[in-house]
């Protein structure tokens, strides 16, 4: 089910019946409007990225909408930001509260590749945090749309994490201008 929720909610993948889930097409990377070019999972269909070296946890938060359909499933998602030999990943996870394991099903939400960062490579680990809000604000932007942005905001709040609480506070002003 954590699976499910995953692609589904957070991916907004849709299954088909044999063939797994589906989502996203072979389009180019999408440009933000600082000059990254970034790959979003659901949107885009990504190629494949190296093995991740290096794993940082960005924070996690308590979600009561994670299965659309279901009833209200709630769970935990949390981000983490990844770095391979060649790209900056968010990882994203998902765990149900009704999922007796303690595993989370997890996968790339967004990446890019390090030489699409329109920061010189010298002064990428200093500026990491920059890197991972510009990855979680264009996953965010492919997973809450328009709506539902301040009902999500008040679930954030809670992960006492300043990364996540920033990037959505961005985020939600970034909406209220258009």
């Amino acid at each position: 089910m954590n699976y499910i929720a995953l692609n589904q909610t957070i991916l907004k993948k849709y299954a088909l019946v044999g063939q797994g889930f589906k989502g996203g097409e072979k389009k180019p990377a999408c440009k933000t409007p600082r000059g990254y070019y970034i790959f979003i999972n659901g949107f885009q269909e990504l190629p494949e990225i190296s093995k991740i070296t290096e794993l940082f946890e960005l924070g996690s938060f308590g979600y009561p909408y994670l299965l659309s359909g279901m009833g209200a499933v709630g769970g935990e998602i949390k981000y983490l930001f990844g770095i391979t030999e060649f790209e900056y990943v968010l990882i994203v996870g998902v765990k149900l509260d009704c999922d007796d394991s303690d595993d989370y099903a997890e996968d790339v939400a967004t990446f890019v590749f390090k030489d699409r960062v329109p920061i010189p490579e010298s002064e990428h680990q200093e500026n990491y945090s920059e890197i991972a809000g510009e990855l979680l604000l264009a996953h965010f932007t492919h997973f809450l749309g328009k709506g539902n942005v301040s009902e999500f905001k008040s679930f954030v709040d809670e992960s006492n994490s300043e990364l996540l609480m920033s990037v959505v506070d961005f985020y939600a002003k970034k909406l209220n201008r258009k």
